[in-house]
């Protein structure tokens, strides 16, 4: 039986990918420059687009791997000396070359082989350094959680949203104060929140995941948020 856990993955990553490994449900774009690191490891890329991240100029890559999430994210982080993520499914390393600061998400896959997806967002040094002299705050229009955003990434063409934030709460604690926040604007939960620190949103022709796990040294929460709307164009 699945667990919660790699069914909220899972979940979130069917918003992003429709039949692997196309990648069509989120961005939908030319093929452009990648990130080796991910190369090295086995990724094959599959799609890439400007971004806003941060409030700056960035890019967005999608790189699709055979091999569970564990492992890559396990690999990569030995590759760039990191500390080892933890055990949960979903994992965001960052490193800094010197050129540009990457953030890569690492998410299993919707049919729950051992494969899966890692999104490379992309900086210049410069814009990376712009972006931090100002805070990253909530997008428009969304309700502000009781957790400070940590990274923010956007897709106008796509209407496509990814925020993570630093959260006090327990990993279903900060789910459940999310939802609330959520609901209070008029959206309905498709998967109610559970233990496990994840739920679905719906309001209307929009969908909005959000998982939350617990950072193994510090015990502090980090809160993602994947929203998108309407159909791919």
């Amino acid at each position: 039986m699945r667990s919660g856990r790699t069914i909220c993955a899972a979940a979130a990553l069917c918003l992003l990918w429709v039949v692997q490994p196309h990648a069509e449900f989120f961005w939908r774009f030319p093929v452009g420059s990648g990130e080796d690191a991910l190369r090295r490891l086995g990724g094959t890329r599959v799609y890439h687009t400007e971004a806003q991240v941060n409030a700056a100029s960035g890019t967005l890559s999608a790189f699709a791997f055979s091999a569970a999430p564990s492992q890559v994210a396990a690999d990569l982080a030995r590759l760039w000396s990191l500390p080892p993520p933890g055990p949960f499914g979903v994992s965001m390393l960052t490193h800094a070359d010197n050129r540009t600061l990457h953030r890569v998400l690492i998410m299993p896959s919707a049919d729950n082989s051992e494969s899966c997806v890692a999104l490379a967002f992309m900086q210049p040094l410069r814009e990376a350094a712009q972006a931090q002299t100002t805070a990253p705050d909530w997008p428009e229009g969304w309700p502000v959680l009781e957790a400070t955003p940590l990274f923010t990434a956007a897709c106008s063409l796509t209407r496509s949203t990814f925020v993570t934030a630093d959260s006090p709460a327990p990993p279903d604690g900060a789910v459940a104060e999310a939802s609330r926040s959520f609901q209070r604007q008029g959206w309905s939960e498709t998967l109610p929140a559970s233990p496990a620190g994840f739920t679905i949103l719906a309001k209307g022709r929009k969908h909005c995941v959000i998982f939350a796990s617990a950072d193994r040294v510090s015990g502090r929460t980090s809160i993602s948020l994947l929203q998108r709307e309407g159909a791919t164009p």
